[in-house]
């Protein structure tokens, strides 16, 4: 891990002020004040916004001070305007780990990873970390001070806890820079300025092929986010669909093949040329191209398989085994366990690739519309048992009782449902008196669930998820993207996202009572799902991003071209 060098006084810092990390940040360090040192003094000095490199008073630089009573904030905007923040006594009697945290010009202050102070929003125009630390004359800090960070983001309760007794990778997403002590506390020891970044990935001419049975669900929105992510780097990606599905009005520019006749299919493969073509789930589709003679690389996809665990290994054992050996250069599959535990049960000498999809941000997130006036539980998916609805509108029909201005609003691809299951669904809504509050949206545009989501979030209610099992669950990460807090089955796949209480809310399969319970805090809780709201869109930013996919991904293409 590199370091930034940094000497007690702030002559020695090639910047009084980080500009470019605006409004949104964090500053995490350890300190131990000298014990008979009562007053506070600066760990890090609030530099004035005329210092930094382009002048002027549109800027305050953030600073704390601490004592062994206690820790201060402080914001300095001109060269004699210096806003107190706020103040947190505390006793400080060891070595204390201290993390100030900036969501929208809001400070939100850590001790030891727990929660302790919320601050007002700044009243400046833009708030920036100060460069200047230990300080100087008579308000310098009297103590240890140790392991400062800077990241570039607003770090969450759980990345506190989980970063703060370790050192951080070199390309740790957000990560800004490290000062630390060394040589008896004499100077510190520093890396180059600005973002650490990790290795960069090359651009590249590959044509891929992505395939699957209908352009709907998770699978069509993978597709869609990864030629997002794999565009960036020059790679050229084209989907084939064996039939027509509602994800088509998801309008992308690339080619789009509909057919399931072999000799049309033969002919688009052989006319493009593709480098590598990666299928999605259809096993038969895998060992027709083969057999084609298609001699470029081909990877067999897996993003979910049935409805519980044990068909999955049914699956694998009796119908994949010989085709996925005989048929395919390597199995790509999320880091979802069950898949995970079988695949590596099943193929231990395949080669084998498992990594995070991803999602792009800046197209799909929350937007700020009118607020709705009563909770809103949405759910999203098919009607079949998987989904499993019938729970859905179980949970729904308690909450209801519990409070008449509950109204659930749920989304589904209507070309899907076999007839008996709609049929059992609508009795189904009668039975339990759910006219008057349900809503069913059909076959709505993927961007148009951005603005459903964040109303939903935005009304107090949330995202309920029944399914029994789940390969990735994108329904559960849009939601959170867009600030709509979810309630969600542990269907595997979503243990990517969720953190119980920390990122959303898990309940146990089947145990309706239970899901009522978190459900009714959730809508209750305003502390709890604001922070979860918060934590979760964090979550799915550092964890999920194109760039990373793309890295990944090309990796594997790369390794396989070497292998294979």
């Amino acid at each position: 891990m590199l370091y930034h060098t940094f000497h007690d006084q702030h002559k020695s810092i090639t910047k009084h002020l980080f500009e470019n990390i605006q409004d949104t940040f964090t500053i995490e360090f350890w300190a131990k004040p000298v014990p008979e040192v009562k007053e506070e003094r600066y760990a890090v000095i609030p530099v004035s916004g005329v210092n930094g490199e382009g002048g002027g008073s549109f800027l305050a630089g953030v600073g704390i001070s601490l004592g062994a009573n206690g820790i201060t904030v402080y914001e300095h905007e001109a060269v004699l305007t210096e806003a107190l923040a706020f103040t947190f006594p505390s006793p400080l009697n060891d070595l204390t780990h201290i993390a100030l945290v900036y969501h929208d010009k809001t400070p939100f202050l850590y001790i030891n990873g727990q929660f302790v102070k919320k601050g007002n929003v700044s009243t400046f125009k833009t708030v920036v970390p100060s460069g200047v630390f230990k300080g100087s004359g008579t308000r310098d800090f009297n103590g240890k001070l140790d392991e400062i960070r800077i990241w570039s983001k607003a770090k969450t309760q759980s990345e506190i806890l989980e970063h703060m007794n370790r050192k951080p990778a070199q390309n740790e997403p957000g990560l800004f820079g490290c000062w630390k002590w060394s040589e008896g506390g004499k100077k510190m020891v520093q890396a180059a300025d600005g973002t650490i970044k990790g290795p960069a990935v090359k651009k590249t001419n590959l044509k891929i092929l992505f395939t699957f049975f209908v352009p709907s669900g998770g699978v069509e929105t993978l597709n869609r986010q990864r030629l997002y992510a794999l565009h960036q780097f020059g790679v050229k990606c084209d989907f084939l669909y064996l039939q027509e599905g509602t994800g088509l009005q998801n309008k992308v520019n690339t080619s789009i093949f509909i057919t399931n006749y072999e000799d049309e299919i033969k002919e688009i493969i052989f006319r493009e040329n593709y480098d590598a073509i990666v299928v999605g789930s259809d096993l038969l589709l895998l060992k027709t191209i083969r057999e084609f003679g298609y001699q470029g690389l081909l990877i067999y996809e897996v993003q979910g398989l049935g409805n519980n665990k044990e068909y999955v290994d049914e699956f694998l054992e009796i119908h994949a085994y010989s085709i996925v050996n005989e048929c395919s250069d390597a199995i790509l599959y999320p880091q979802t366990p069950h898949l995970q535990q079988a695949f590596e049960k099943y193929f231990p000498a395949k080669k084998k690739f498992c990594f995070h999809n991803c999602f792009n941000t800046k197209e799909f997130h929350y937007q700020t519309l009118p607020k709705q006036n009563n909770p809103i539980i949405g759910w999203v998916g098919r009607l079949e048992e998987n989904k499993n609805w019938r729970d859905f509108l179980s949970i729904g029909a308690k909450l209801i009782q519990k409070n008449d201005s509950i109204q659930l609003w749920m989304f589904e691809d209507s070309t899907l449902a076999e007839e008996e299951e709609r049929s059992a669904f609508a009795e189904r809504i009668n039975e339990l008196n759910l006219k008057e509050h349900l809503t069913v949206y059909a076959n709505q545009p993927h961007q148009k669930m951005a603005e459903y989501f964040s109303i939903i979030g935005d009304s107090g209610g949330f995202l309920c998820s029944t399914s029994k099992v789940e390969g990735f669950g994108y329904a559960v990460l849009e939601a959170m993207v867009c600030r709509c807090p979810v309630l969600t089955t542990d269907s595997d796949g979503v243990r990517s996202f969720i953190t119980h209480n920390v990122t959303g809310k898990f309940f146990e399969l089947g145990d309706i009572h239970q899901a009522v319970q978190e459900g009714k805090e959730l809508i209750a809780n305003g502390v709890l799902r604001e922070e979860i709201r918060r934590n979760a869109l964090k979550h799915i930013e550092d964890h999920f991003a194109p760039e990373k996919y793309a890295e990944r991904f090309l990796n594997m293409i790369h390794e396989l071209k070497h292998v294979i």
